[in-house]
C-alpha cells in the first residue's frame, strides 16, 4: 500500500500526497515532540519536509516504507535547523538534553492503576540520564516499536551500532537498578 501511494505521489497525484500527509502527520508530530518539545518548531519542520517532498517529487527514489523515510527526513530537518538556527540555541528544550518519554502512554496508565507511579518516575529519571543517542535508540526500539534496521536508517548508522547503543543503554539501566532496593 505504501509503495503504491508513494509511486502515485511521485507521478504527480496530489490526492496521494494528501493521503500521505494525513496518514503520517500525527506520527511525525509525536516523534518530533520526543526530540524537541516545541510544537510550533516541530510543526514547521514537518511542513518543510512535506514542502521539500512536493518540490523534489520527481527526483525521489522508491520506498516501501514511507513512515521511516519521513522519520529520517524529519530527524535530519530538526537537527539541521537546531544546528544552524541561533534562536533555538538558548531554548531549554534543546534536543541535546535528550528526547523525553511520552508524558502518558498506555504503559503509564497500567503502571498508575497498579500503584507504581514512583517506579515509573524512577525509570524515567534513569532513562533521562542516558546519553542522547542511547536514549533516542531506546525510545525508538521500545516505545515506538521500530525495528533495528529501520532505526539504523533513521539515525544514519549501521545496524550493529544501533544494537550497541540499545545494549549499552540497557546495561547502564541494569547496573543502576541492580544495587537499588527501590525497584525490587
Amino acid at each position: 500500500m505504501d509503495s503504491v501511494l508513494w509511486h502515485q505521489f511521485k507521478n504527480g497525484d496530489k490526492e496521494a500526497f494528501i493521503k500521505i500527509y494525513q496518514k503520517y502527520y500525527p506520527q511525525l508530530l509525536n516523534y518530533g515532540m520526543r526530540i524537541k518539545r516545541n510544537e510550533d518548531f516541530i510543526e514547521d519542520c514537518i511542513q518543510e519536509i512535506f514542502y521539500d517532498l512536493l518540490r523534489t517529487a520527481k527526483n525521489l527514489g522508491p520506498t516501501d516504507n514511507v513512515l521511516f523515510y519521513l522519520f529520517a527526513s524529519l530527524r535530519r530537518k530538526i537537527f539541521r535547523k537546531l544546528k544552524y538556527d541561533i534562536s533555538f540555541r538558548g531554548d531549554d528544550n534543546f534536543y541535546f538534553d535528550g528526547p523525553e518519554l511520552a508524558e502518558k502512554s498506555s504503559e503509564d496508565t497500567v503502571i498508575e492503576n497498579e500503584g507504581h507511579e514512583r517506579r515509573r518516575k524512577y525509570f524515567k529519571e534513569l532513562i533521562g540520564d542516558l546519553p542522547p543517542r542511547q536514549k533516542e535508540a531506546l525510545l525508538m526500539r521500545f516505545y515506538l516499536h521500530i525495528e533495528y534496521t529501520e532505526i539504523a536508517k533513521i539515525m544514519d548508522l549501521n545496524i550493529q551500532s544501533v544494537r550497541n547503543l540499545v545494549h549499552k543503554a540497557i546495561k547502564t539501566l541494569r547496573e543502576k537498578t541492580s544495587s537499588d532496593r527501590f525497584v525490587r
